[in-house]
């Protein structure tokens, strides 16, 4: 495997030391958590970076990462990572155990990964933070959680996480205490508009009109004078194209992708209006 045994006398142990040298990805900037003020650096495929990068600002002894093997045939290396005397050692036992124990062929991603570790869930709501930046999971680490890495991937695991978890930005840190709840207040008032304001539009306009103002009840009447279709499946359709042109923003080649999502949003945009 490329490794180097150090062997010194008087010892009855050898040390297996990591001395691979292949070309890899260097460190660059996060590329889906963006921030202004704060680190630029993200986690790359090789673990052993991944860990480093840790390891730079976690300046603390009490940091373990325990390393295991997931794969019958893919022996996908994996690390486990917290500190000591803040963690519930409970939490610990939990995660090795799951990931121990998992009787699978392969692991390749930490997606994967996630799906097999977590609880059955009927609503599809996270158990597992992703993270590709180091200073977020360094700030879960300092918060008692789990940090789990995947060889030959780019996104840490934290464990577990809350609700508050997913409105909370790596940059609020660097922001006062005021601005950035503001902030995550708004981040929980999109939360609600992209849940429930569909379903608040068609109950309104089809089953309690008396609720809207009467200009604006005679607006959406003109309006919807000569389309054919009811409200229910014009929401369908909208909801439907905005995941259409996401998958193709994504899909197609990198220059197309941003022309792509404009033009769908102005032939949303008018078929709205």
């Amino acid at each position: 495997m490329g490794n180097c045994l150090l062997f010194i006398d008087t010892l009855p142990v050898a040390f297996d030391i990591d001395v691979k040298g292949f070309k890899q990805r260097e460190i660059s900037n996060p590329n889906n958590e963006i921030i202004i003020k704060g680190p630029q650096e993200a986690f790359v495929e090789n673990i052993r970076t991944n860990t480093s990068l840790l390891r730079r600002v976690v300046n603390n002894e009490n940091l373990i990462i325990e390393n295991i093997e997931v794969g019958k045939l893919s022996k996908t290396k994996c690390a486990i990572c917290y500190i000591q005397n803040i963690v519930n050692n409970d939490l610990v036992a939990e995660v090795k155990y799951r990931i121990s124990n998992l009787e699978i062929d392969s692991l390749l991603s930490s997606g994967e990964l996630e799906q097999l570790i977590e609880e059955d869930n009927k609503y599809s709501i996270p158990q597992i933070l992703s993270t590709e930046r180091p200073d977020k999971a360094t700030k879960y680490l300092y918060g008692g959680r789990v940090v789990v890495l995947v060889g030959g991937n780019p996104y840490s695991l934290i464990m577990p996480a809350t609700f508050i978890d997913f409105i909370v930005s790596p940059e609020d840190t660097n922001l006062k205490f005021q601005f950035a709840n503001f902030l995550k207040f708004l981040r929980l008032l999109a939360i609600f508009i992209t849940l429930f304001l569909p379903a608040f539009y068609v109950a309104i306009t089809c089953f309690h009109q008396e609720l809207l103002p009467t200009e604006l009840l005679f607006s959406l009447l003109a309006s919807r004078e000569s389309v054919p279709f009811p409200i229910i499946f014009e929401i369908l359709i909208m909801e439907i194209s905005f995941e259409l042109i996401r998958e193709a923003g994504l899909r197609v080649p990198s220059p197309l992708g941003p022309t792509i999502g404009i033009v769908g949003a102005l032939v949303i945009r008018t078929s709205c209006c």
